[in-house]
């Protein structure tokens, strides 16, 4: 092997060790130290059953009639059927073919055609793990116990925001839908210039294009902070400058902000060649309305039904440039410059991560101390962009009535 073919394969493997998220790996075992969401809660006010895919596992997700919620192994196992076809009964879940029941732990408490007296239950227990709701979402955690606390971030908790939540399935790995919001170069070409090519061919008039004079990023305590300046743009009172929109670890969370809404996405690795983004949208109602008490879940599409991509909205687009790299990109063979420092330095930070994971400490973004998470969580995020997309549509975006957030202390 030449000394070019060994610096490849060395590549490889480190991109491997980012990518790969089952269990037994680095990253699986990094994100097994953090709550992901699973489901929405209408999900389980249509039906209290529902199969979950989450970083390589199958699971079963069910809420009982008394409210409680449980997430277990899939795999019944007695025969091998499938527990998310099951039903739900008291406070576990029982499966549908010879009706073995279990709690939310994964004990057996119920083999019905053993014989009386049967000690079989007493022996059988499958994998269970904490599973909670927050904001209108059903989060979950895999890893080593105790379990940390699961953030309350504000615009999951605080009282009085109309929420809704898109949801996209992207058949590739989860690392390259991520790293797209740490490429800070891409929304000048892919969302404008690109744009506009899409607009000349149509005979539309052009947005307007900007380029950046700078960008810069900052590790900070939950995460990466991506800061951006326009060409023309001062300094001063520029939040896209001096505060940024972060990047929250494990890393595949990414959060922006105006005056009137927040929208945080979820990438969620369900493998490492299939991932779910939830789009969590919150913003204040209109003067005189209330909040609605209802999440709803909305989908949000990336291909036409004749299976072409969705090339005229921001979230289409960013799902092209990603999905079209293959299930998972050979991150080996890229090439890159000064304008992916934001890309070179996520990486960096997340191989600590997993160093750190690795000597049983717990990673950056991880909560267990109360007091950070009473009432709630503030993250840094701009609040006023000086730049537009006007003419090209964002369906995540545009549900809710321009009203303004009030600002609340940063703590």
């Amino acid at each position: 092997m030449t000394a070019a073919e060994r610096a490849l394969e060395t590549r490889r493997e480190r991109a491997k060790r980012l990518t790969s998220v089952g269990p037994g790996t680095p990253m699986g075992a990094y994100m097994r130290c953090f709550w992901h969401p699973v489901a929405a809660v209408v999900e389980l006010d249509k039906w209290p059953l529902k199969k979950v895919r989450l970083l390589g596992e199958d699971l079963a997700l069910f809420r009982t009639e008394s409210g409680t919620l449980g997430l277990v192994r899939d795999r019944c196992p007695h025969r091998g059927a499938s527990l998310s076809c099951g039903m739900t009964d008291g406070e576990g879940i029982r499966c549908a073919y010879h009706a073995w029941a279990f709690d939310a732990t994964g004990a057996c408490t119920d083999t019905p055609a053993e014989p009386p007296g049967s000690k079989l239950k007493d022996r059988i227990k499958i994998e269970g793990y904490p599973v909670r709701e927050l904001g209108g979402m059903v989060f979950a955690y895999l890893g080593k116990l105790p379990a940390p606390l699961l953030p309350n971030f504000e615009h999951l908790v605080r009282e009085g925001l109309d929420r809704h939540v898109n949801i996209t399935h992207f058949p590739c790995n989860w690392l390259q839908i991520a790293e797209n919001n740490l490429d800070a170069h891409h929304l000048a070409f892919l969302h404008m210039r690109y744009v506009n090519w899409l607009r000349a061919r149509k005979g539309e008039p052009p947005i307007v294009e900007r380029k950046q004079a700078k960008m810069d990023f900052e590790v900070f305590e939950y995460g990466i902070l991506k800061r951006r300046l326009w060409e023309g743009d001062a300094e001063e009172n520029n939040d896209e400058w001096n505060v940024g929109h972060p990047m929250l670890f494990p890393g595949n969370q990414f959060l922006s902000m105006t005056p009137t809404w927040v929208e945080h996405q979820f990438r969620v690795p369900l493998d490492d060649e299939h991932t779910i983004v939830y789009w969590y949208n919150a913003k204040a109602p209109e003067p005189g309305e209330t909040a609605s008490p209802v999440v709803p879940l909305v989908d949000n599409p990336w291909q036409t039904p004749e299976g072409e991509y969705i090339r005229d909205s921001v979230n289409g687009q960013d799902a092209m440039v990603t999905i079209s790299q293959g299930p998972v990109t050979d991150h080996a063979l890229e090439n890159l410059g000064e304008s992916d420092r934001g890309i070179a330095l996520y990486r960096k930070v997340l191989l600590e991560q997993l160093e750190r994971v690795e000597r049983g400490e717990d990673p950056l973004g991880v909560v267990r101390d109360p007091a950070r998470n009473e009432p709630y969580i503030t993250l840094p995020m701009e609040r006023h962009w000086t730049y537009g997309l006007a003419g090209v549509q964002n369906s995540a975006i545009h549900e809710f009535p321009e009203r303004e957030l009030e600002p609340v202390p940063a703590r």
